[in-house]
């Protein structure tokens, strides 16, 4: 069984002043496999042409199984959504600083480009993770927090509704840091606060 979760559906309003905004209007009951569920399905065979040649399509495999195509075509989704919010918009340029992932260190390091930079967002969600057991959250609202702050592309693709109570948690804490701390950890809150900034991919985009 996938795990049951229970997603916010939000829809854009908007307000006397003309600004848009998000209103909940519900909740969505989706189920979500997990690692356990995944395994025994990632068989990696790659699907065979007529002359014995490995098939491709966007430049990824296709796979014998349509678990592992549809866990394949979930990765590559997110490597394009996390390639495309760090290009200048409207342009196939990178933003100054940003660098195209390849490898899983730096595909999960969420645009720190250095070893300090990376130890110090990591000490970072740790300090924001000991925060967040002290707000009286679910422990599911904790763990989806601090997946979202730790995974800066994740957060990205988020619906606006998500990404503005993700920065109202951040600001809260940052309000929680001593001056010390808030000088310390201003790249990676920054880094984090940015994403809830962006825009995000819709499907057709993809």
């Amino acid at each position: 069984m996938f795990q049951k979760v229970t997603m916010d559906v939000s829809k854009k309003i908007k307000d006397a002043q003309g600004n848009g905004l998000f209103s909940k209007v519900g909740e969505a009951t989706i189920f979500v496999p997990l690692l356990k569920d995944i395994t025994p399905h990632v068989v990696a065979d790659i699907k065979k042409d007529d002359k014995g040649a490995d098939v491709f399509e966007d430049g990824v495999p296709i796979y014998v199984t349509d678990e592992a195509n549809w866990i394949q075509g979930a990765i590559l989704a997110m490597v394009k959504a996390q390639a495309r919010n760090k290009l200048k918009s409207g342009t196939a340029e990178l933003k100054d600083g940003n660098k195209i992932p390849e490898n899983w260190e730096e595909l999960c390091a969420e645009g720190v480009r250095d070893g300090a930079g990376l130890a110090l967002a990591r000490e970072c969600k740790t300090a924001f993770g000991e925060w967040l057991a002290t707000q009286g959250l679910s422990e599911a609202a904790a763990n989806t927090l601090n997946i979202l702050f730790g995974n800066k592309n994740a957060l990205a693709t988020q619906d606006s509704a998500v990404k503005a109570k993700v920065k109202a948690r951040i600001l809260a804490f940052g309000e929680s840091l001593t001056p010390e701390l808030a000088e310390k950890y201003a790249r990676p809150v920054t880094n984090v606060l940015e994403a809830c900034e962006s825009e995000s991919v819709s499907a057709a985009d993809l």
